[in-house]
């Protein structure tokens, strides 16, 4: 074996280690561009649902109107945990009959036959 085989061979490696580093940079740079955008378009989508929150008309409190059924953000740390321990379960007991009217609604629609549990006969 010549000794210009190992130059050619060393070179070669390197070239193209060269070329592999190159191109993994080329596409992290666009994943991480691409990531930055989406975060920019969620960020602007965000700010403009909280600009019409605060352009509500605001109620007597001098506070942005709410939903009279929704707690203020982190109000259940203060909370009884009885009280949300009983709000947990009911609306989970809401979900699961909603849940179970949406699967015999849709079993009727597909003309399958029903389940006795759902339709409530045991």
């Amino acid at each position: 074996m010549p000794w210009w085989f190992g130059v050619l061979l060393w070179t070669a490696l390197l070239v193209g280690s060269a070329v592999a580093l190159v191109l993994v940079g080329y596409w992290l740079v666009r994943k991480a561009l691409r990531a930055l955008r989406d975060a920019g378009e969620s960020l602007a989508g965000v700010t403009m649902d909280s600009a019409l929150a605060l352009s509500e008309p605001a109620d007597d409190g001098g506070h942005p109107a709410q939903a009279t059924n929704a707690p203020a953000p982190g109000s259940a740390v203060f909370a009884d945990p009885e009280t949300m321990r009983r709000s947990y379960r009911g609306g989970k007991s809401e979900r699961r009959e909603a849940r179970r009217l949406r699967r015999v609604a849709r079993r009727a629609a597909r003309g399958q036959a029903q389940s006795l549990r759902d339709l409530g006969l045991i």
